[in-house]
């Protein structure tokens, strides 16, 4: 028995979010994975399918979180499949002799509140069983756990009201909504490259995206200020009802500050120089959030209940599962569209941490010596956990293109 793990494909309908083009890449991935003969289950760790930032949510407009939930239509599965018929054929040829674990993220997150949804997939790819759709991954036997991991970072987590108990959708979501209306549309009617509008979503860390922008305007030589034309809409999105309520639940100190946010030129100033202050800072902390928190739960959980896992990471997802942290080998995440493989040592034994990484683009600033260039690649990876008598060995697969060396986009008439 052996499992496969990857995660953060964002498969999509072809519209804002859909960078996904490596159909050939992943199909071939599972054509190999089937050749060995061995039993496989693939552990899709979550947002595989982009539901949030499709046309379909697009069109929505700003509603509220629970109305995305209640009103996107299973049509937006036909969308993905007609786009992307490759990936599709080759998920149900994989259905017919093994199975598959699909993990919800926050970009799929609406696969847990609709089952017409889950059902729409499983009308494409099943003629069988089908896909399971759950919260996390969990076998006891393997010691071995899995999930999208978005609850541990602070813009894509749920909230909770002390008083009332209301879960509280994170910011991320209304972020990415507000975003898609405002400005990147913006951007097409301003008549920036497609490719450009496209890459918004790939740089990593997102804290970099301010700099990001500058450095195309340089680059480019783009007409329209981006920095300042994403700045003024992050401003006004901080003023949205929904962005206030969280802000009032997650920062009750900083929402006291909000008001100064205001849509004059002082406010916007403040603003600017609020948000670039809080950005250096994390620059100076850039920590692995993801790796941390499995660091805590592989290493101390056994004599500190503290270290475990904690409600409030399954907010909006499920009930804080029932682990067996003594006989724990190991955590997968997904989410950051970063790869990463550690080993620790605990007692004498070995336990693992994985972050799957993504099937993506990546925008990365470039190397120390030149820090101010940014770096395009497209980056896939994965992780197989064989279970030989007892012993699982781990096997961990990262191949990364280099696009270009310094964003050089032709597109955008620049070499």
């Amino acid at each position: 028995m052996q499992r496969l793990f990857a995660s953060d494909l964002h498969i999509g309908d072809g519209f804002f979010n859909d960078n996904f083009s490596l159909d050939e890449e992943f199909s071939s991935m599972l054509e190999l994975i089937s050749s060995t003969g061995k039993a496989t289950e693939l552990v899709l760790l979550g947002d595989i399918f982009e539901l949030l930032e499709s046309k379909m949510v697009r069109d929505m407009g700003l509603c509220t979180f629970e109305e995305v939930c209640e009103g996107i239509d299973a049509g937006v599965i036909d969308q993905i499949f007609a786009r992307h018929s490759k990936v599709c054929f080759s998920l149900k040829k994989f259905l017919r002799t093994n199975r598959i674990i699909y993990v919800v993220g926050n970009h799929d997150y609406y696969f847990l509140t609709r089952k017409d949804l889950r059902d729409r997939v499983n009308e494409y790819l099943s003629e069988g069983e089908g896909i399971s759709f759950v919260p996390y991954f969990y076998d006891r036997h393997w010691g071995v756990f899995g999930y999208h991991g978005s609850n541990f970072d602070v813009s894509n987590r749920f909230g909770k009201e002390k008083k009332t108990g209301r879960l509280v959708p994170p910011i991320g979501d209304y972020m990415a909504r507000y975003m898609m209306i405002h400005f990147r549309e913006r951007l097409q009617d301003e008549r920036v490259p497609s490719s450009i509008v496209e890459d918004f979503d790939d740089v990593r860390p997102n804290i970099d995206v301010f700099d990001w922008v500058k450095y195309i305007k340089e680059t480019y030589h783009i007409g329209i200020d981006l920095a300042e034309l994403w700045m003024t809409e992050l401003l006004k999105m901080l003023q949205t009802v929904s962005a206030q309520n969280w802000m009032k639940m997650n920062y009750p100190k900083a929402h006291k500050l909000s008001g100064l946010f205001v849509n004059n030129q002082g406010g916007v100033r403040l603003g600017r120089f609020m948000i670039g202050t809080v950005a250096r800072l994390r620059k100076l902390r850039r920590t692995d959030y993801m790796r941390q928190k499995a660091k805590k739960v592989l290493l101390g959980s056994v004599r500190k209940e503290a270290e475990r896992f904690q409600e409030s990471d399954f907010w909006g997802f499920c009930d804080l599962p029932e682990i067996d942290y003594e006989r724990l080998s190991g955590v997968l995440f997904g989410h950051r569209h970063r790869f990463d493989s550690v080993m620790y040592t605990v007692n004498g034994q070995n336990r693992f941490y994985i972050n799957t990484g993504t099937w993506r683009n990546v925008i990365e600033r470039g190397s120390k010596r030149d820090q101010e260039k940014f770096v395009k690649r497209t980056e896939y990876s994965y992780a197989l956990v064989n279970d030989d008598e007892g012993i699982l060995r781990i096997q961990t697969i990262m191949n990364s293109k280099i696009r270009n060396k310094a964003l050089a986009v032709t597109q955008a008439g620049v070499v």
